[in-house]
Formats: C-alpha cells, sequence, structure tokens
C-alpha cells in the first residue's frame, strides 16, 4: 500500500477507534464485526472487478 493510503488508513483507524470508545462493549464489539463484514465486502468487490468474466463454453 502506498504511504498516502497507509496514513489515511491509520487516520481512519485512530478515529473508529476514538468513536468505540464511547461506545457500550458490546456495541463496540458489534460495530467492528459491521465493519469488519462492510470492509471484506468492499475489498471482495474491488477484486471481483478486475477479474476476467468465466466462459461457459458447454451451452455455446
Amino acid at each position: 500500500m502506498e504511504n498516502r493510503n497507509t496514513k489515511i488508513l491509520e487516520n481512519l483507524k485512530k478515529e473508529i477507534n476514538l468513536l468505540a470508545s464511547d461506545m457500550e462493549k458490546q456495541d463496540a464489539a458489534e460495530f467492528y464485526s459491521e465493519l469488519a463484514d462492510w470492509a471484506y465486502a468492499n475489498g471482495e468487490a474491488m477484486l471481483m472487478e478486475d477479474e476476467p468474466e468465466m466462459q461457459d463454453y458447454e451451452n455455446q
């Protein structure tokens, strides 16, 4: 990851941790779980856009 992106990510992590520190423990756990799901889904979506489309040669 580029240096600029690393700095952006670190700043986001700090801000997220600051926001979560005001939450109840269970709420913070659920928040981080939803954040992880969101990040994973977005990461997968970025990778899928770069993958070539599969050809179905059997039905042609």
